[in-house]
């Protein structure tokens, strides 16, 4: 039987923000480059600013709820059928993220570095690895993403620094890139970037109370904005816009162009560690939080039975897209654009109802 342990803030934000953040080194920023154009890099503080808010609904509803999870709050709030369906939807949601995050590293890993082998092959390493961390349960996968986590923000520093010489600000304008209004639009729309915060209603049995619960994820949504903000800004000042938005990763394609005479170039090695580990980390993460919600649903006290099954219909999942484009504009594209539904709405609305249940006369307990 997996335990899933106890631990502290700072595995909470190192996970938090590995797993949140890990995405803009895909294909992200080319999306949002078509979109906005030049805006991107502010574009996701708005993001990120509705996610904050929200985090804060969330925050406030296990509040009302002490020393349960959001799966169970569902079932106090509308009922054991109701609950279930909830946490289904939620279930569902992360499902397809995880298959969707590992086939969009896969597919990138293919064009850049092994264009020989078949994603099966790969898909199925990523979740040898990725199941090793959930056997192992979910206080190994924080306690490994605060191992990891100061050597991956050393590399991202690095990298960044390292990229100055292709930045040119001239790149930043028209600073309002396809129009304000479609930038806040985008902005808002796209705050599912920042979706899996609600991982931290599933994991809240496992921490010291609703007081780290909320400034973990509290820091870690500052944190992860602070690195996709970075990220796009370095990516804008490298690149013109109209240029960006055909490029398939172009963060990996920006450390490849880095070149400092001729002792100091072709450095993807070490974007290729910091991409690895923190997809593998953000994966084990969501992987683990979907054993967490399938075994409450099923009500299941063993967890590592699930593990490989639940890996094989993810891999499975995941190689449904017959290739990038298809994933790209299609699946990555909904999700990143529509997943707020999912994620954030049936937390703002249980908050509502339990509000309305509390103040007249209804149990909160």
């Amino acid at each position: 039987m997996i335990k899933d342990g106890k631990f502290g803030a700072h595995e909470t934000i190192a996970l938090l923000t590995i797993t949140i953040s890990s995405k803009v080194f895909f294909s992200s920023p080319s999306v949002v480059a078509a979109k906005v154009g030049t805006a991107g890099w502010y574009m996701t503080i708005i993001s990120a600013f509705v996610a904050f808010i929200v985090t804060v609904l969330l925050i406030r509803l296990l509040s009302i709820y002490p020393n349960k999870t959001i799966m169970e709050i569902y079932e106090v709030v509308y009922g054991r059928v109701v609950g279930k369906i909830l946490s289904f939807i939620l279930f569902a949601s992360i499902l397809v993220t995880v298959a969707a995050n590992s086939r969009e590293f896969i597919e990138i890993m293919e064009v850049y570095d092994l264009p020989q082998s078949p994603p099966s092959y790969l898909l199925i390493l990523l979740f040898v690895a990725v199941g090793v961390l959930a056997y192992w349960g979910l206080e190994t996968i924080a306690r490994f993403s605060k191992l990891m986590a100061f050597f991956l923000l050393l590399l991202y520093i690095s990298v960044l620094v390292l990229s100055m010489k292709l930045y040119e600000f001239h790149r930043l304008f028209p600073i309002l890139g396809n129009g304000l209004d479609t930038t806040v639009l985008t902005g808002i729309q796209r705050s599912s970037v920042y979706g899996e915060i609600i991982i931290i209603g599933v994991i809240i049995g496992s921490l010291h109370g609703i007081k780290h619960a909320k400034r973990a994820a509290y820091l870690s949504l500052i944190f992860s904005a602070s690195i996709v903000t970075t990220a796009l800004l370095a990516f804008s000042l490298a690149f013109p816009y109209y240029t960006g938005e055909e490029i398939t990763a172009p963060i990996y394609l920006m450390v490849s162009l880095i070149e400092y005479g001729e002792f100091i170039q072709r450095i993807e090695p070490l974007f290729f560690f910091l991409w690895n580990i923190s997809t593998v980390i953000s994966v084990a993460a969501l992987f683990y939080v979907l054993i967490i919600i399938y075994a409450y649903i099923f009500e299941l006290d063993d967890k590592r039975p699930i593990i490989i099954p639940l890996g094989i219909i993810v891999v499975f999942l995941a190689l449904i897209p017959q290739n990038i484009i298809q994933l790209t504009n299609g699946i990555v594209s909904m999700i990143r654009s529509y997943g707020w539904a999912f994620y954030f709405i049936p937390p703002v609305i249980t908050l509502a109802i339990a509000k309305i249940k509390k103040k007249y006369g209804g149990s909160s307990q």
